[in-house]
Protein backbone atom coordinates (compact mmCIF):
# COMPACT_ATOMS: atom_id res chain seq x y z
CA UNK A 1 0.00 0.00 0.00
CA UNK A 2 1.65 3.62 -0.69
CA UNK A 3 2.48 5.77 2.07
CA UNK A 4 0.87 9.19 2.35
CA UNK A 5 2.92 11.51 4.06
CA UNK A 6 0.93 12.89 7.47
CA UNK A 7 2.56 16.34 5.91
CA UNK A 8 0.30 15.93 2.97
CA UNK A 9 -3.26 15.18 4.52
CA UNK A 10 -2.76 17.93 7.28
CA UNK A 11 -2.53 20.85 4.34
CA UNK A 12 -5.02 19.36 2.26
CA UNK A 13 -6.49 23.13 2.80
CA UNK A 14 -3.30 24.86 3.13
CA UNK A 15 -2.72 23.52 -1.06
CA UNK A 16 -5.82 26.70 -1.65
CA UNK A 17 -4.28 29.04 -0.01
CA UNK A 18 -2.85 32.12 -1.79
CA UNK A 19 -1.45 33.93 0.56
CA UNK A 20 2.32 35.34 -0.71
CA UNK A 21 0.97 34.97 -4.27
CA UNK A 22 0.52 38.16 -6.67
CA UNK A 23 -1.72 37.98 -9.61
CA UNK A 24 -2.41 39.79 -12.58
CA UNK A 25 -6.30 40.14 -13.96
CA UNK A 26 -7.36 41.69 -17.15
CA UNK A 27 -10.33 42.90 -17.83
CA UNK A 28 -10.05 43.14 -13.64
CA UNK A 29 -12.30 46.18 -13.66
CA UNK A 30 -15.86 44.57 -14.41
CA UNK A 31 -17.84 41.72 -14.89
CA UNK A 32 -15.86 38.26 -14.29
CA UNK A 33 -12.66 39.75 -14.48
CA UNK A 34 -13.50 42.23 -11.06
CA UNK A 35 -15.01 39.07 -9.67
CA UNK A 36 -12.26 36.59 -9.91
CA UNK A 37 -9.64 39.29 -8.80
CA UNK A 38 -11.64 39.73 -5.57
CA UNK A 39 -12.01 36.34 -5.22
CA UNK A 40 -8.12 35.52 -5.64
CA UNK A 41 -7.57 38.36 -3.16
CA UNK A 42 -10.15 36.80 -0.54
CA UNK A 43 -7.73 33.52 -1.00
CA UNK A 44 -4.59 35.47 -0.15
CA UNK A 45 -3.47 36.95 -2.73
CA UNK A 46 -2.38 40.57 -3.67
CA UNK A 47 -4.09 41.48 -6.95
CA UNK A 48 -2.82 43.43 -10.31
CA UNK A 49 -6.14 44.43 -12.16
CA UNK A 50 -5.78 45.46 -15.88
CA UNK A 51 -7.96 47.04 -18.25
CA UNK A 52 -7.66 50.24 -20.25
CA UNK A 53 -9.94 52.47 -17.62
CA UNK A 54 -7.70 53.45 -14.68
CA UNK A 55 -11.15 54.89 -12.88
CA UNK A 56 -12.53 51.72 -12.95
CA UNK A 57 -9.22 49.79 -11.85
CA UNK A 58 -9.43 52.32 -9.34
CA UNK A 59 -12.95 51.18 -7.48
CA UNK A 60 -11.98 47.53 -7.93
CA UNK A 61 -8.43 48.19 -5.68
CA UNK A 62 -10.20 49.79 -2.98
CA UNK A 63 -12.41 46.33 -3.13
CA UNK A 64 -9.22 44.38 -2.65
CA UNK A 65 -7.95 46.48 -0.30
CA UNK A 66 -11.02 45.90 1.93
CA UNK A 67 -10.17 42.46 2.17
CA UNK A 68 -6.73 42.90 3.47
CA UNK A 69 -4.71 42.25 0.25
CA UNK A 70 -2.62 44.85 -1.85
CA UNK A 71 -3.67 46.21 -5.21
CA UNK A 72 -1.91 47.46 -7.71
CA UNK A 73 -4.53 49.12 -11.13
CA UNK A 74 -2.90 49.09 -13.88
CA UNK A 75 -4.36 50.64 -17.08
CA UNK A 76 -3.00 48.84 -20.39
CA UNK A 77 -4.20 47.57 -23.53
CA UNK A 78 -3.77 43.68 -24.11
CA UNK A 79 -4.17 44.04 -28.15
CA UNK A 80 -0.76 46.30 -27.86
CA UNK A 81 2.33 44.17 -27.06
CA UNK A 82 4.27 47.39 -26.00
CA UNK A 83 1.81 48.33 -23.42
CA UNK A 84 1.77 45.02 -22.20
CA UNK A 85 5.11 45.15 -22.31
CA UNK A 86 4.70 48.20 -20.10
CA UNK A 87 2.75 46.51 -17.41
CA UNK A 88 4.24 43.42 -16.99
CA UNK A 89 7.39 45.79 -16.12
CA UNK A 90 5.50 47.98 -13.55
CA UNK A 91 3.63 44.83 -11.27
CA UNK A 92 7.04 43.60 -11.09
CA UNK A 93 8.99 46.52 -10.33
CA UNK A 94 6.13 47.31 -8.03
CA UNK A 95 5.19 43.91 -6.35
CA UNK A 96 8.17 42.23 -6.86
CA UNK A 97 6.90 38.84 -8.62
CA UNK A 98 3.90 37.64 -10.83
CA UNK A 99 3.27 34.09 -9.72
CA UNK A 100 -0.96 33.84 -11.71
CA UNK A 101 -1.92 35.50 -14.47
CA UNK A 102 -5.61 35.34 -15.80
CA UNK A 103 -7.12 36.21 -19.04
CA UNK A 104 -10.41 37.71 -18.72
CA UNK A 105 -9.89 40.44 -21.19
CA UNK A 106 -13.27 39.82 -23.73
CA UNK A 107 -15.56 41.08 -26.27
CA UNK A 108 -18.15 39.45 -28.53
CA UNK A 109 -20.98 40.68 -30.87
CA UNK A 110 -23.80 38.90 -32.90
CA UNK A 111 -25.13 39.71 -36.17
CA UNK A 112 -25.49 37.28 -39.68
CA UNK A 113 -22.15 36.44 -40.98
CA UNK A 114 -22.73 38.67 -44.68
CA UNK A 115 -23.25 41.70 -42.80
CA UNK A 116 -20.22 40.89 -40.09
CA UNK A 117 -17.52 43.68 -40.84
CA UNK A 118 -14.39 42.04 -41.18
CA UNK A 119 -12.97 45.04 -39.07
CA UNK A 120 -15.34 44.00 -36.65
CA UNK A 121 -14.69 40.20 -36.72
CA UNK A 122 -10.88 41.14 -36.26
CA UNK A 123 -11.22 43.41 -33.14
CA UNK A 124 -12.89 40.65 -31.49
CA UNK A 125 -10.27 38.10 -32.47
CA UNK A 126 -7.53 40.74 -31.38
CA UNK A 127 -8.99 41.14 -27.94
CA UNK A 128 -10.14 37.84 -27.33
CA UNK A 129 -7.39 35.59 -28.77
CA UNK A 130 -4.23 38.00 -29.78
CA UNK A 131 -4.80 39.99 -26.13
CA UNK A 132 -4.62 36.34 -24.39
CA UNK A 133 -1.78 35.81 -26.29
CA UNK A 134 0.44 38.83 -25.56
CA UNK A 135 -0.27 38.20 -22.11
CA UNK A 136 0.59 34.68 -21.84
CA UNK A 137 3.93 35.58 -23.61
CA UNK A 138 4.68 38.64 -21.52
CA UNK A 139 3.58 37.34 -18.16
CA UNK A 140 5.47 34.26 -19.19
CA UNK A 141 8.14 35.60 -20.18
CA UNK A 142 8.74 37.47 -16.62
CA UNK A 143 7.74 33.92 -14.21
CA UNK A 144 10.34 32.03 -16.74
CA UNK A 145 12.76 34.53 -15.41
CA UNK A 146 11.87 34.41 -11.88
CA UNK A 147 13.80 31.89 -8.80
CA UNK A 148 11.90 30.24 -6.90
CA UNK A 149 10.07 26.62 -6.99
CA UNK A 150 6.62 27.66 -6.65
CA UNK A 151 4.61 26.97 -10.10
CA UNK A 152 3.45 29.40 -11.45
CA UNK A 153 -0.66 29.56 -13.38
CA UNK A 154 -1.99 30.44 -16.09
CA UNK A 155 -5.65 30.45 -16.62
CA UNK A 156 -7.18 31.83 -19.96
CA UNK A 157 -11.12 32.56 -19.88
CA UNK A 158 -12.69 30.30 -22.45
CA UNK A 159 -16.21 29.31 -23.01
CA UNK A 160 -18.78 27.02 -24.08
CA UNK A 161 -18.88 28.93 -27.50
CA UNK A 162 -15.03 27.41 -27.87
CA UNK A 163 -16.58 23.75 -28.24
CA UNK A 164 -19.86 24.50 -29.64
CA UNK A 165 -20.71 27.27 -32.48
CA UNK A 166 -23.62 29.41 -32.70
CA UNK A 167 -25.44 31.06 -35.39
CA UNK A 168 -25.15 34.87 -36.11
CA UNK A 169 -21.88 34.45 -34.20
CA UNK A 170 -18.87 33.89 -36.17
CA UNK A 171 -16.20 35.73 -34.13
CA UNK A 172 -16.58 34.80 -30.73
CA UNK A 173 -16.67 31.08 -30.75
CA UNK A 174 -13.43 31.13 -33.08
CA UNK A 175 -11.84 33.41 -30.64
CA UNK A 176 -12.87 30.80 -27.79
CA UNK A 177 -11.66 27.59 -29.88
CA UNK A 178 -8.62 28.97 -30.49
CA UNK A 179 -7.49 29.77 -26.87
CA UNK A 180 -8.69 26.52 -26.20
CA UNK A 181 -5.58 25.42 -28.53
CA UNK A 182 -3.89 27.93 -27.63
CA UNK A 183 -3.81 26.67 -23.54
CA UNK A 184 -2.80 23.08 -24.47
CA UNK A 185 -0.06 24.26 -26.38
CA UNK A 186 1.89 26.72 -24.19
CA UNK A 187 1.33 24.06 -21.47
CA UNK A 188 3.32 21.37 -23.14
CA UNK A 189 5.58 23.99 -24.06
CA UNK A 190 5.93 25.16 -20.70
CA UNK A 191 5.06 22.34 -18.56
CA UNK A 192 8.98 21.56 -17.47
CA UNK A 193 9.42 25.18 -17.00
CA UNK A 194 7.13 25.50 -13.76
CA UNK A 195 4.40 27.04 -15.43
CA UNK A 196 0.78 25.37 -15.49
CA UNK A 197 -1.66 26.88 -18.11
CA UNK A 198 -5.54 26.26 -18.23
CA UNK A 199 -8.93 27.24 -19.04
CA UNK A 200 -11.99 28.26 -17.72
CA UNK A 201 -15.19 27.53 -19.94
CA UNK A 202 -18.53 29.26 -18.30
CA UNK A 203 -21.95 29.32 -19.88
CA UNK A 204 -24.15 32.13 -19.35
CA UNK A 205 -22.72 33.77 -16.06
CA UNK A 206 -25.29 37.12 -15.00
CA UNK A 207 -23.01 40.30 -15.41
CA UNK A 208 -23.78 43.76 -15.25
CA UNK A 209 -23.42 43.38 -19.36
CA UNK A 210 -25.53 40.82 -20.18
CA UNK A 211 -28.13 41.09 -17.91
CA UNK A 212 -30.47 42.72 -20.73
CA UNK A 213 -30.11 39.52 -22.49
CA UNK A 214 -30.97 37.21 -19.82
CA UNK A 215 -33.80 39.59 -18.16
CA UNK A 216 -35.57 38.94 -22.24
CA UNK A 217 -37.87 36.08 -21.39
CA UNK A 218 -37.42 34.39 -24.53
CA UNK A 219 -33.46 34.20 -24.67
CA UNK A 220 -33.83 33.55 -20.48
CA UNK A 221 -36.04 30.26 -21.46
CA UNK A 222 -33.93 29.30 -24.49
CA UNK A 223 -30.72 29.50 -22.01
CA UNK A 224 -32.04 27.58 -18.91
CA UNK A 225 -33.23 24.58 -21.53
CA UNK A 226 -29.69 24.09 -22.58
CA UNK A 227 -28.30 24.15 -18.66
CA UNK A 228 -28.97 20.40 -16.79
CA UNK A 229 -29.15 22.14 -13.00
CA UNK A 230 -31.92 25.00 -14.53
CA UNK A 231 -30.06 28.16 -13.64
CA UNK A 232 -27.97 30.83 -14.89
CA UNK A 233 -24.77 31.00 -13.75
CA UNK A 234 -23.49 33.80 -11.03
CA UNK A 235 -19.98 35.11 -10.88
CA UNK A 236 -18.98 33.46 -7.48
CA UNK A 237 -19.45 30.35 -9.48
CA UNK A 238 -16.42 30.55 -11.15
CA UNK A 239 -14.55 31.19 -7.58
CA UNK A 240 -14.60 27.62 -6.79
CA UNK A 241 -12.81 26.86 -10.41
CA UNK A 242 -10.68 29.76 -10.65
CA UNK A 243 -8.86 28.90 -6.88
CA UNK A 244 -8.60 25.71 -7.83
CA UNK A 245 -6.43 26.20 -11.01
CA UNK A 246 -4.77 29.27 -9.58
CA UNK A 247 -2.82 27.45 -5.97
CA UNK A 248 -1.09 24.25 -5.17
CA UNK A 249 -3.89 22.14 -5.64
CA UNK A 250 -3.28 21.89 -9.08
CA UNK A 251 0.00 21.56 -9.65
CA UNK A 252 -0.48 18.44 -11.30
CA UNK A 253 -3.10 19.66 -13.84
CA UNK A 254 -2.26 21.44 -16.68
CA UNK A 255 -3.65 21.70 -20.67
CA UNK A 256 -6.85 21.12 -19.26
CA UNK A 257 -10.49 23.77 -19.92
CA UNK A 258 -12.82 23.53 -17.07
CA UNK A 259 -16.47 24.08 -17.75
CA UNK A 260 -18.30 25.85 -15.21
CA UNK A 261 -21.61 25.59 -17.16
CA UNK A 262 -24.57 23.84 -15.35
CA UNK A 263 -23.92 20.87 -17.52
CA UNK A 264 -24.65 22.69 -20.72
CA UNK A 265 -21.91 20.60 -22.33
CA UNK A 266 -22.94 17.24 -21.28
CA UNK A 267 -26.54 17.81 -22.52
Amino acid sequence: MEQIPREKLEGVLSMFSLTGRVAVVTGGSRGLGRGMALALAAAGADVAPVSRTLSDLEVVAEEIHSLGRRALPVAADVTDEASVQAMVRRVVDEMGHVDILINSAGIVSLKPTIEFPVEEWQQILDVNLRGTFICCKEVGRAMLAANGTAVHKIVNMSSVRGLQGRANDPAYPASKGAINLLTKSLAIEWAQEGINVNAIAPTFIRTDLNAYMLDDDKTREWVLSRIPMGRVGQIWDLFGAVIFLTSRASDFVTGQTLYVDGGWTAA
